[in-house]
């Protein structure tokens, strides 16, 4: 574990970037003169290019090595960062974002990769359970520390110190990377850059008519780039499947989708990352515009949420050792319940005040962020073991890619329904009317918790891993 904390980092980073980003909307509407449609193109700015890049990174990762990916990844993030803070106007900021987005992308397939491929299977297990503590209080502490930053009464402080932070991770990192032992590439494929372009291009398009569609009440041309990104997904994934029997170099190789826990797993990170993605917007918009609390205070009060996460993440191997393959199905009912009780307090508090409700939400939130965490770092550990280690990189990208994009569509479909509601039900109902609909998302995990279960958790076969018989979760952690 010692070895890997430049890894852990960089994860650190990377979600804390993305978690900034949101913090500082805000404020950038009356510093830059920038409308609702323009702010939201400063968040989908990021969003669309790290989504965009995850999968050609894990691949270039695979071929020319990971720690080399992650080093020119943790330098890109923190020289873009500075272009971020620095930006002296709206598209200025746009561009860097960009950028900055493109730079993350580098570094976070890397980050899984490593810890998959590092010696021996106790030492992946004890990896996983730190980067889902490290990632997911990246998360929460962009949040906090991105509001205290704004808070200060310091030159340079306000939303350009907040973004200004995100290279402090990455420059931390750096002078790690280059001691990390890393097993050399053994991808000998060309990349196949016209399947980068073609996934590329339809992500963009994709997460952006996702991200801008919201602030902009859906216009016809942001329905007409969903539209466009799933055309165009369905298209690569043709292309695809045309290219490996040919023995051509391809970018996402549909044998390497055949596992069914790989299938599976990601599907349910999408609803994982949907449902989070909607909460830890529905929470910010409730806390700030419903209680009227300012962002450092609605950032503290995830405080119990966040510690949960992190104590259940670092547990990971005991808690797995305990329910074994049945921790994501006894997470999800936990999840699901907690979400029903916090919904039935917002309802009867309608009109208590801001006190009563974070106090309530003290003691639900920490049950919340148990649940999270223990659905999380199982599913990393799922998606992450059913591929070989030669192409680890990709994993990492399939399941950093289905996350990014999962929290642009959480946010878009099921975030937008409080703010909706609100006028005519009130904040508090409106924000558990919200939670209703996140408890579907849950139930739907668990069921495919349980067939995951079912159908047995398998290694790919990997000629450079000798472990290619099946294991189960319960065993991983033994």
């Amino acid at each position: 574990m010692q070895r890997t904390w430049p890894v852990l980092v960089a994860a650190f980073g990377a979600t804390y970037t993305f978690s900034v980003g949101n913090v500082t909307a805000p404020r950038l509407g009356p510093d830059l003169g920038a409308d609702r449609g323009e702010v939201a193109l400063v968040l989908a700015a990021f969003a669309v290019t790290f989504a965009a890049g995850l999968i050609p990174a894990g691949r270039l990762g695979d071929r020319y090595g990971r720690r080399r990916l992650l080093a020119l990844g943790l330098l890109a993030v923190a020289l873009t960062s500075a272009l971020a803070a620095a930006a002296p106007g709206l598209w200025w900021l746009v561009a860097a974002r960009v950028l900055q987005g493109a730079a993350s992308a580098m570094v976070m397939p890397q980050t899984l990769a490593i810890i998959r491929t590092s010696a021996g299977r106790a030492a992946q297990v004890r990896g996983v359970a730190a980067f889902t503590a490290s990632s997911g209080v990246g998360t929460v502490a962009g949040q906090v520390a991105g509001g205290l930053v704004m808070g200060l009464s310091l030159p340079w402080a306000g939303w350009r110190g907040a973004v200004l932070t995100s290279a402090i991770p990455a420059v931390v990192a750096l002078p790690g990377v280059r001691r990390l032992r890393v097993a050399p590439p053994n991808s000998t494929e060309r990349p196949d850059l016209g399947g980068a372009l073609r996934a590329a291009i339809p992500l963009l398009a994709l997460v952006a008519g996702l991200s801008l569609g919201p602030a902009t009440g859906w216009p016809w041309w942001t329905l007409a780039l969903v539209a466009f990104g799933l055309l165009g997904l369905y298209g690569f994934w043709l292309n695809q499947r045309r290219r490996e029997p040919a023995g051509r170099s391809v970018l996402v190789a549909p044998s390497s989708l055949r596992p069914p826990a790989l299938r599976i797993g990601l599907l349910m990170t999408v609803l994982l990352f949907a449902g989070y993605g909607a909460f830890s917007y529905e929470y910010s918009m409730f806390t700030q515009v419903g209680l009227g609390l300012t962002p450092v205070a609605s950032g503290l009060g995830l405080a119990a949420f966040a510690g949960a996460f992190v104590l259940a993440g670092l547990r990971m191997p005991r808690i797995t050792a305990r329910f074994g393959d049945r921790t994501m199905e006894v997470a999800a009912a936990l999840l699901a319940a907690g979400l029903v009780v916090l919904g039935l307090a917002s309802w009867f508090n309608q009109g208590e005040g801001a006190a009563v409700w974070i106090g309530c939400f003290q003691v639900i939130g920490m049950l919340l962020g148990a649940a999270q965490a223990s659905q999380y770092g199982p599913l990393v550990a799922t998606v992450m073991a059913a591929v070989p280690h030669r192409v680890a990189g990709l994993a990492g990208g399939l399941f950093t890619t289905a996350q990014q994009a999962a929290l642009a569509l959480g946010i878009a479909t099921i975030g937008g329904i409080p703010g909706t509601l609100a006028p005519s039900l009130g904040w508090e109902r409106a924000f558990a009317a919200g939670l209703g609909v996140q408890v579907v998302t849950t139930v739907l995990f668990w069921a495919l918790a349980r067939r995951l279960r079912g159908s047995g958790t398998r290694h790919a076969p990997d000629g450079n891993d000798p472990s290619t018989t099946s294991l189960s979760l319960s065993e991983n952690n033994q």
